[in-house]
């Protein structure tokens, strides 16, 4: 509890506990001096760090809005979450909804769940509050938006965006499937493959894919798995990218509501007016924002105006799959088993995210007709992306080929393994988001049948393990780098230092 200025304790939000948890993790200060810094007891962080597993689930699954001070839970939660997803597809497509409409659709609701409730307006106002949500006719900036499904996209909708915002606050952001596990050897198995379930769809993960129209500024990746603590993850206290979960590792409107409205308030806290980019489906509700004007694609036409569907998704996936490979074959060459994790997985994510260029993701954005020409590109030079010039792919494919006996697949087959992934949910019957309700509840612990001994939490090296790891490095760089690479490494011991003996 915070203190007040009056001597009294103050309840801290869900929000504020988070970047408690945040500010001790990153060990720049003493806790002493976080309590300061955030006017609370030492007692209270305290009880909080006592608290981390709770709270972080609680903020992770969007359980509570990030204001939220108490975590109390509902009585009948499983209700009030199948009623949120309700509420949010229907806004998604712009539905009016009422207090009645409301109370309604919660009774039909409890009754399929064969729950004895009584819905009635106080219990409304308190559910209401409990999610943040206010009912009011979808006015504004929001609504606006959904003439350009139908209208001129090259010769009105586009040119109004490019006028009224600057290139570094246009942002595109699109779903892909992504099969992590996926070696040259199955790519005629998964190829094609839809992947809505099934033994194939346990190999999937959909990443959200966002960056601005000039390259300065890449979006976290965000990623959704089928587990939301995997064994992979065990005493893993950051991971390298956004992450949630649900049943099939699809992006649901729920999902992205909370995705877009954190983003929301990031741009709103840099005083940023923002326009997202995004193809208009179930899973992406008309949210009402502050700083961020959605604008939605027409429909069946995303593959043509979208800039992330030009190359930039692909490119990350070259990268991706160029470190799979890589893994592979190190692998052999240790006569070792070859094997990935979800967590592995990720931070290669990570990594090929990084490796995208914004060189890359103008060129995607103008070939989608978001940017100018510049004289200074020639057109010869307008597809000639990353992905096409970098030779050490196709090396690495034709070697883990005919070690795996797979000589009919191409590379480019293999980069594009998964283009044709299912990756968000259509819209949701009744039983649908009850099914859903559910399944969300089971995946917290649970791993896909078949993620078995290689999803095992790697053991954490103790101090004196590190301090011979970074001796190790040491000795392996001054024989084979320079001095650059050696000034990178004080760093890294630094680093490493501070972990192993934190200021007091």
């Amino acid at each position: 509890m915070a203190k007040s200025s009056g001597g009294k304790q103050t309840a801290i939000s869900l929000k504020i506990k988070m970047e408690l948890l945040k500010a001790v993790d990153q060990k720049q200060k003493t806790k002493t001096e976080i309590c300061k810094n955030f006017d609370i007891a030492n007692s209270t962080l305290s009880t909080i760090i006592k608290k981390r597993e709770q709270i972080t689930e609680m903020f992770e699954r969007s359980k509570f809005e990030p204001e939220r001070k108490r975590m109390r839970t509902a009585k009948h939660e499983d209700l009030e979450t199948a009623l949120l997803v309700w509420f949010k597809q229907a806004r998604s497509q712009n539905a009016p909804i009422s207090g009645p409409l409301m109370l309604e659709r919660s009774s039909e609701l409890a009754k399929q769940m064969g729950i004895t409730f009584s819905a009635n307006p106080g219990w409304l106002e308190r559910f209401k509050k409990r999610n943040g949500i206010v009912l009011k006719n979808v006015y504004g900036e929001a609504n606006q938006v959904l003439p350009t499904m139908t209208g001129n996209w090259f010769q009105s909708t586009l040119p109004s965006i490019l006028e009224e915002y600057e290139a570094k606050d246009v942002f595109n952001a699109d779903e892909t499937g992504l099969f992590y596990r996926c070696l040259p050897n199955k790519t005629l198995l998964f190829k094609g493959q839809l992947c809505s379930g099934g033994k194939l769809s346990k190999e999937r993960i959909t990443v959200l894919v966002g960056c601005n129209s000039d390259g300065s500024e890449k979006l976290p990746l965000f990623v959704i798995g089928k587990s939301l603590k995997p064994r992979c993850f065990k005493n893993v206290r950051t991971l390298p990218v956004e992450y949630t979960a649900n049943k099939k590792a699809w992006m649901v409107a729920t999902m992205f509501t909370d995705w877009i409205v954190k983003l929301d308030e990031r741009f709103l806290r840099e005083k940023r007016k923002v326009a997202m980019i995004i193809d208009n489906c179930p899973a992406h509700p008309n949210v009402v924002l502050k700083a961020i004007k959605l604008i939605f694609l027409p429909p069946n036409t995303t593959s043509v105006l979208q800039p992330c569907d030009q190359g930039i998704i692909q490119n990350m996936k070259f990268f991706y799959r160029k470190q799979l490979l890589r893994k592979y074959l190190l692998a052999i060459e240790a006569n070792e088993d070859f094997s990935i994790n979800l967590l592995d997985a990720l931070h290669m994510l990570h990594s090929a995210w990084n490796s995208v260029t914004p060189r890359t993701i103008e060129n995607c954005f103008r070939h989608a007709g978001f940017l100018k020409v510049s004289d200074s590109l020639a057109p010869k030079e307008m597809g000639k992306e990353d992905i096409e010039t970098e030779p050490t792919l196709n090396e690495m494919f034709e070697k883990v080929s005919v070690l795996l006996d797979c000589p009919t697949v191409s590379s480019e087959e293999f980069v594009a393994v998964d283009d044709d992934n299912v990756c968000t949910a259509p819209i949701m019957a009744d039983k649908d988001i009850l099914e859903f309700v559910q399944s969300s509840k089971n995946i917290i612990d649970a791993d896909s049948d078949d993620e078995n001994e290689m999803n095992n939490a790697a053991p954490v090296p103790t101090s004196s393990e590190m301090r011979n790891i970074m001796k190790s490095m040491r000795s392996y760089l001054d024989a084979h780098s320079n001095g650059e690479m050696n000034n990178k490494m004080d760093d890294i011991e630094q680093f490493v230092d501070n972990l192993i003996n934190p200021k007091p």
